[in-house]
């Protein structure tokens, strides 16, 4: 009777140890479930949130400016408001003005702070960079009547797409010397869709102007930016001379978006294009010397350029 009575309680608290394998599991189960997916959500939110930390734990702090000349001032020492519907122009006019009369002390640094700053087109100075902060995006305004005119190129002759005069770039300069185009991957877009429907319709007078054009200037540097959706080609060196372009984002589509060209060296000279990413809907790069007859009379060829290490994405037609 002994030796049943024992048996019986071995069975009976097996079967009870069965009963409870099943509870057990789908207790861990559920909590092994839990945990995988707050770890997942945690290594999500720490390589979203890498450089400001974990924001659970931590606010994110926006990236410190670096002073890159003797002198910087904040576009927003100016007036200029980053709200997208505020324009920025006379801002930005006069920023330069004030960057202009520190060239005998190392010139000027101008601070773009993040936001949305609308503005037409305006001019820089030598001895000047432009610093665009991380979500910093200066915005053209689509209005062409704000889009200065200039005569055309004297290496195009009577002009691109219509005889006679051109709209100049967004952000241009004239026989300068020392810019930097810079920043934490600001943005300059020349939000361009309403030119593209213009130009397939028929509807504008001269020629489109490109998003950043430079002439007759040298010791030009253009990194860690990103250009989109310029009216026409995006960078435009025209006859300048010592010039680096770097860790450049420029972005178009590619249908749909007519000449966005990438980069146009034209008549220039000791030029380094390196490390960017182009995608857009036309010519990647095109290394140009004027256009037909007009560029042989000009007689400045494009040499001593040096492209490597870019990834391209294009549409010719």
């Amino acid at each position: 009777m002994i030796e049943t009575s024992s048996s019986g309680r071995f069975y009976h608290q097996r079967a009870e140890f069965k009963r409870c394998i099943p509870a057990f599991l789908s207790a861990h189960l559920t909590l092994f479930t839990v945990l995988w997916i707050v770890g997942f959500a945690s290594l999500f939110l720490w390589q979203k949130n890498l450089v400001d930390g974990f924001w659970l734990f931590k606010p994110a702090v926006a990236r410190p400016v670096p002073m890159m000349r003797p002198v910087a001032v904040n576009l927003t020492d100016f007036g200029g408001k980053g709200d997208g519907k505020t324009m920025n122009t006379e801002a930005f006019e006069r920023a330069v003005t004030a960057i202009k009369k520190l060239r005998m002390k190392g010139g000027g640094q101008l601070n773009v702070p993040a936001g949305f700053w609308l503005t037409a087109p305006f001019n820089l100075t030598s001895h000047m960079t432009l610093f665009l902060a991380e979500n910093a995006v200066i915005l053209a305004v689509q209005d062409e009547k704000y889009w200065t005119l200039m005569p055309p190129l004297p290496s195009y002759g009577y002009g691109r797409e219509h005889p006679g005069p051109r709209y100049g770039s967004l952000i241009h300069g004239q026989h300068l010397k020392d810019v930097v185009i810079t920043g934490h991957n600001g943005t300059i877009d020349g939000q361009g869709q309403s030119w593209w429907i213009k130009h397939r319709q028929k509807l504008l007078n001269y020629t489109r102007g490109p998003l950043l054009q430079i002439m007759w200037s040298r010791d030009i540097r253009i990194s860690n930016v990103t250009l989109r959706n310029s009216p026409f080609w995006n960078i435009h060196p025209y006859d300048c001379k010592n010039i680096s372009i770097t860790n450049v984002t420029i972005l178009a589509p590619v249908f749909g978006a007519p000449n966005t060209d990438g980069i146009d060296p034209d008549s220039c000279e000791n030029m380094l294009i390196e490390d960017c990413y182009i995608s857009v809907g036309d010519d990647g790069i095109a290394i140009k010397s004027g256009w037909d007859q007009y560029g042989i009379a000009y007689g400045q060829s494009s040499t001593n350029i040096l492209i490597r290490n870019l990834v391209v994405q294009s549409t010719v037609r």
